[in-house]
């Protein structure tokens, strides 16, 4: 259909997206497989690293100021005045005496052995004569015997400590190593995988581009397209990996509440509360920004193809003083685009991460406060450690939330992007392409009571009829909007015919695949295509022909400059949409890519409209040898193109109102071919 009004995106659901998106993801699968199996290593290994902390400091480094016992030598004994001890494990029996580290002895404080056994609680208060004063729990005070221990003692209290804390940070140090390659291999087979599904996405959507019809471009603006295909399907490429930090979020939030449960249970069960709160947080979040994003990506693209337009109409313009005009209209788009964003921002800086940060921050306090209020209860024995291994844990457990809620604006965005190229790709196809075959036609044309209209209202063609032989020169013309184009257009099957009937050699052409129709239609337009490359690689276009065969056909036509002149020749190079090239020699390409191809019916739609007399002579001359022995419909602006045809046909408002050939229609008294020639010619 032709029309200009804006396509808004699909309400397709989230979980259509996922699934569709899924699909692409699948195609790499044993890659996914890999990065999913080194996130769970990484993932697992990364709980285990505060426990090793927590074992240096408490087993070796603080557990030396614990409760020995004196027993008989052995390999795990640790030698002091004379005498062998172990620490208190719960199965040794023997004499007890604690180590521990005292202020008030000396200036700098002492490690002091204490004859007997101290709880964890008991404070150390004072000391008189060779005597310790022990403050316990319910604050009555006792005294114990001490011993201080010199640097030598403590060093064999140590030794067998340090080769164990060797031995855990070599632990620890391997646990390193293996997060860090585990975390490069996932990163990277990962990104090769969403790397691979934004190529995957690509092609499907150029593919889609050669299966769509023409009135699907006619009716979206170019840029909104190369949008489509370019950023929203990077796009995709963000809601894969933003699903990806989610399921990685997850696999370390299971992991550390191993973590949690193994270290308080009861404190672990306490922080599901804050879970129906943050789901129903995120939830409110999310709906408050998915309009703004919806509308935001929708500008991006809007904005991008008025930059196209404006670009490819920047000579018009600026001939029509229009550039104030033209700013305003931009500078309103960026306005809006403007204000959605900040509002974006506003909603996003109150409720979004910071808001978070403020979550975690509670958080830890009130892990602080319960095993605060932990230290006070009766009989409870409390480790530093087992606070900083706990932090460490609320840390990873916010953090995997925290990722989920940074990429939710990423999600909403990408979900957005993924409905735009996912309605791109469902957009409705042109229909009965087929595939091209060795079919090639004569090219008998018969039109029969074609009726067309491109939407519900008046029909651009009304009931044309003609006939035409193998090898007849036809013009077609009329003032714009008679139908001329769009008769050429039903004939290349542009658009599907609804009422009517066009015979190709006899036989109804919708019976023959479109790709065969237009592989024996050679179409040159108004203004040629002409691609980056050589002036060779324009003409052949995909075929492998030798510089000889496009030398002969460019000469034949009368392009001898590209031959003869172009210090290159044939290989000169052509810039993009052929730049460096001028209008007639872009036409001369053209006619020189169809003469190659050698269809059996030409069509020249307004070919010579923008060309000066000069080159117009030279074009004639390259039609008379194109439309040799084939079939040529030239739908004319300048009438001297087609003097020499075997058959005129006017229209006006779609309908055929007169016929014949230069002579016969000149002839006509009051005659609108006769008042179209004397109106171009008789006046100059």
């Amino acid at each position: 259909m032709r029309n200009n009004k804006e396509r808004l995106p699909l309400k397709y659901s989230t979980s259509t997206i996922l699934k569709r998106v899924f699909k692409y993801a699948l195609k790499s699968t044993s890659i996914l497989a890999v990065s999913i199996f080194f996130l769970i290593i990484f993932s697992i290994l990364e709980i285990f690293q505060p426990l090793i902390i927590k074992k240096i400091i408490d087993d070796e480094l603080s557990g030396v100021q614990a409760v020995w016992v004196e027993v008989v030598k052995n390999d795990e004994t640790i030698g002091y005045n004379g005498k062998f001890y172990q620490k208190e494990d719960g199965t040794l029996t023997g004499d007890k005496y604690t180590l521990r580290y005292f202020e008030e002895i000396g200036e700098t404080g002492k490690y002091i052995f204490i004859t007997g056994q101290l709880a964890e609680k008991d404070s150390l208060i004072g000391y008189e004569d060779n005597k310790v004063i022990v403050q316990r729990e319910d604050n009555t005070q006792v005294s114990y015997e001490y011993r201080i221990l010199s640097p030598n003692d403590m060093l064999s209290f140590y030794g067998d400590s340090s080769e164990k804390i060797g031995y855990w940070l070599m632990i620890y140090a391997i646990v390193a190593i293996v997060i860090l390659v585990s975390r490069y291999i996932q990163m990277v087979s990962f990104t090769s995988a969403s790397m691979k599904l934004t190529l995957d996405m690509r092609k499907s959507a150029f593919e889609k581009l050669n299966r769509l019809p023409i009135s699907y471009f006619s009716g979206e603006p170019h840029g909104k397209t190369v949008t489509k295909m370019i950023y929203d399907s990077e796009g995709v490429r963000g809601l894969y990996e933003v699903i990806f930090s989610i399921f990685s979020a997850a696999i370390s939030l299971i992991t550390v509440y191993f973590g949690l449960f193994a270290l308080e249970p009861k404190l672990a069960w306490l922080t599901f509360i804050a879970f129906p709160l943050l789901y129903i947080w995120l939830t409110v979040y999310r709906k408050a920004i998915n309009k703004l994003n919806q509308f935001i990506r929708e500008m991006n693209s809007r904005i991008n193809g008025k930059m196209a337009e404006f670009t490819n109409g920047v000579s018009i313009i600026q001939i029509f003083n229009q550039e104030k005009n033209m700013t305003e209209e931009y500078d309103d788009l960026l306005t809006k685009n403007y204000k959605t964003k900040m509002k974006h921002l506003r909603i996003n800086t109150l409720f979004g991460y910071d808001l978070l940060i403020l979550i975690r921050r509670l958080l830890v306090a009130f892990v602080l406060l319960y095993f605060g209020l932990k230290y006070f209860s009766p009989g409870a024995a409390v480790i530093g450690t087992t606070i900083y291994v706990y932090v460490q844990y609320i840390e990873r457990l916010v953090n995997p939330i925290s990722e989920i809620f940074s990429n939710l604006n990423s999600l909403e965005d990408s979900l957005v992007s993924a409905s735009r190229i996912f309605e791109f790709l469902d957009e409705e196809e042109d229909t009965g392409l087929g595939e091209v075959t060795d079919l090639k036609l004569s090219g008998a044309i018969e039109f029969k009571n074609v009726t067309f209209k491109y939407e519900e209202g008046k029909n651009v063609l009304e009931n044309v009829s003609f006939k035409t032989a193998s090898g007849q020169f036809i013009g077609l013309v009329g003032h714009t909007g008679s139908g001329k184009t769009t008769l050429m257009s039903l004939l290349e099957r542009y658009y599907d015919l609804e009422e009517g009937q066009i015979l190709v050699d006899g036989v109804d052409y919708l019976s023959y695949s479109k790709q065969d129709i237009r592989n024996n239609i050679g179409i040159i337009l108004q203004d040629a295509s002409i691609f980056e490359g050589t002036i060779k690689s324009n003409i052949a276009f995909g075929l492998d022909v030798s510089d000889e065969d496009v030398e002969d056909i460019l000469l034949k036509i009368g392009a001898n400059k590209f031959v003869n002149v172009y210090p290159k020749g044939i290989h000169t190079e052509v810039s993009f949409m052929g730049d460096n090239l001028s209008t007639g020699e872009k036409q001369l390409i053209a006619f020189a890519r169809i003469l190659l191809r050698n269809p059996s019916i030409i069509i020249l739609d307004e070919a010579t409209a923008n060309i000066d007399t000069e080159t117009e002579v030279m074009i004639q001359k390259s039609l008379m040898v194109l439309s040799e022995n084939r079939t040529t419909f030239v739908v004319a602006h300048r009438l001297s193109t087609i003097r020499s045809a075997d058959m005129i046909y006017v229209l006006e408002d779609g309908k055929i109102v007169e016929s014949g050939n230069h002579e016969q229609l000149y002839h006509l008294e009051k005659g609108k071919y006769r008042a179209m020639y004397e109106a171009q010619y008789n006046n100059k």
